[in-house]
């Protein structure tokens, strides 16, 4: 039996090695192929990296770079979003998805929203709710550790240690609640990219009921459910309506 679970564990310890190679030469094939202007190839090599399960910000920013100049608006929108979904500080997909988004026909005005509100949305971008969990135990640690340091030294009297305690609080507690919005809305809220040139949504999931508006390939969308082959998408402005699951590439699946 020991023989039996050595080898069993010496094959699965060996295909992913093959897997990874694979994945690698992969990658190269279609960083050449980006290279060489083959961008039709690069993007067959990158989406199979990720068909095999493969994923990473380098990754799926070079495969928005050859959907870009394949003029695949929606491709490329996808790629770049689905990049900042790991790595939100990626400052080079952040410049090439405003670019690309310039080419996205649809346009949905919404009033501006206050300047606290657009801080803290960008605050809780800048980082994954992996990284915001991280953040909140680093700072719960210090806390922790300047406690115990105020307590054993006896610090308690002293106006200057008093308000840095206060100040390692504030920011426990604001690192706590971001940690916990950014993780709600990634289990909470599903979105996507139109991927067709033009959809038209309609009110119940069905092709023969009441069209309710159009949108265009590139557009992000929040994807609130599902029924069969039949999506049910939210604009920023607040309209809803069905599409066909088809038209529309999720960003967490």
């Amino acid at each position: 039996m020991k023989s039996i679970a050595l080898i069993l564990g010496i094959f699965i310890l060996g295909t992913g090695f093959v897997k990874g190679d694979e994945v690698e030469n992969r990658y190269h094939r279609g960083m050449e192929a980006v290279e060489t202007g083959q961008f039709n190839l690069a993007v067959q090599e990158f989406e199979r990296i990720l068909q095999s399960g493969w994923e990473s910000s380098s990754l799926l920013y070079n495969l928005g770079n050859a959907y870009f100049r394949q003029n695949n608006i929606a491709g490329a929108v996808w790629a770049y979003e689905k990049c900042l979904e790991l790595d939100p500080g990626f400052q080079d997909a952040i410049y090439n998805l405003s670019l690309v988004n310039l080419k996205v026909k649809d346009r949905v005005d919404v009033p501006p929203a206050p300047m606290y509100l657009q801080f803290y949305r960008h605050l809780k971008q800048q980082f994954t709710p992996d990284r915001w969990v991280f953040i909140c135990s680093v700072w719960l640690v210090l806390f922790t550790v300047f406690r115990m340091i105020r307590i054993i030294k006896r610090w308690d009297q002293i106006r200057a240690m008093k308000i840095t305690e206060h100040i390692f609080v504030v920011l426990l507690i604001l690192s706590v609640l971001i940690s916990a919005h950014a993780i709600n809305d990634d289990l909470r809220i599903k979105q996507g990219i139109i991927y067709s040139d033009s959809v038209t949504a309609t009110s119940e999931p069905k092709s023969y009921s009441t069209p309710l508006f159009e949108v265009h390939e590139g557009l992000k969308v929040i994807v609130i459910d599902q029924i069969q082959d039949w999506v049910e998408i939210r604009l920023i402005d607040g309209k809803t309506g069905w599409v066909s699951e088809r038209e529309v590439r999720l960003l967490q699946e």
